[in-house]
């Protein structure tokens, strides 16, 4: 495996993993530490990150756990001084958490709202400001923000108007970063991640997981869900001197999902010379 981040310093927040299984910032967090940078694993589930640093320990990477609040200033604030005070640098930051209401248009209420774009948007905001100070300094830094595709479109009735109004501020925030850090020798990208099979999914639909996951292999082009290496991979790209002058982007990662115009031809080749052949 190449070394394209060896003697960097990477945060990856939401480190951790939601439940059971590989989520985007384990598989993130690991593949920044095979990539041979050192990672700072930042999550408010403490024993979580600890599972995250053990397993990079354990291929022989260097890991720091961190517990802490991302919508907290402090503990933001808190997080670079004892990275810097660990490990002397700070190189990258990727920032990978996020929620979602489950309440629809009308039963939404303030405190709802205000909790999802706290750790949606907020959060991000407050963990890129507190990186971007010693990564000035040095002239050189990384920020990796993920994203969905809500950001992007309205994926239907039944998707909380919330978490895409967050995602799509948190993709608006990247690229605004991105025209500001930019000659300073910073990049900022954000990854708009699609249908991911992920400890968070699974347990936001609990008994039906089996179900939902197989209806979300279908919604792919590709005719399966994506993973969080495939996450892992992208930002590990997006945060090497590889990608020194990719800047500003909102880069889909969903299979040709959004792409793709719903299908409205029939299946039947000899049906299809009754339907129009352009929208």
């Amino acid at each position: 495996m190449s070394k394209r981040l060896e003697g960097r310093v990477a945060i990856v927040n939401g480190g951790g993993s939601s439940g059971p299984g590989w989520g985007n910032g384990k598989c993130t967090a690991l593949q920044f530490a095979r990539e041979g940078a050192k990672v700072v694993v930042v999550d408010i589930n403490r024993a979580a990150a600890e599972e995250t640093a053990a397993l990079i320990a354990g291929e022989g990477g260097q890991a720091l756990v961190i517990e802490a609040d991302v919508s907290s200033e402090s503990d933001m604030q808190g997080m670079v001084a004892r990275t810097l005070s660990e490990y002397g640098r700070l190189d990258i930051l990727a920032h990978i958490v996020g929620i979602s209401s489950r309440l629809a248009f009308f039963e939404e209420t303030e405190a709802d709202w205000d909790r999802v774009m706290a750790v949606n948007v907020k959060a991000a905001f407050l963990s890129a400001r507190a990186v971007l100070k010693p990564m000035i300094e040095q002239r050189w830094g990384r920020i990796v923000t993920v994203s969905s595709i809500a950001s992007l479109r309205s994926l239907g009735k039944n998707i909380p108007m919330v978490y895409g109004v967050s995602k799509a501020a948190l993709a608006m925030l990247t690229k605004l970063m991105a025209v500001e850090f930019a000659d300073k020798g910073i990049t900022c990208n954000c990854i708009a991640i699609g249908m991911i099979d992920s400890p968070m999914v699974r347990g936001m639909v609990g008994e039906h997981a089996a179900a939902v996951s197989a209806l979300r292999d279908k919604g792919s082009p590709t005719g399966k869900q994506g993973t969080g290496w495939d996450t892992a991979h992208l930002a590990a790209f997006l945060a090497s001197p590889e990608a020194n002058y990719v800047n500003g982007l909102e880069l889909p990662l969903d299979g040709g999902f959004t792409a793709k115009a719903p299908d409205i031809y029939p299946a039947d080749p000899a049906a299809r010379g009754q339907a129009p052949v352009s929208p």
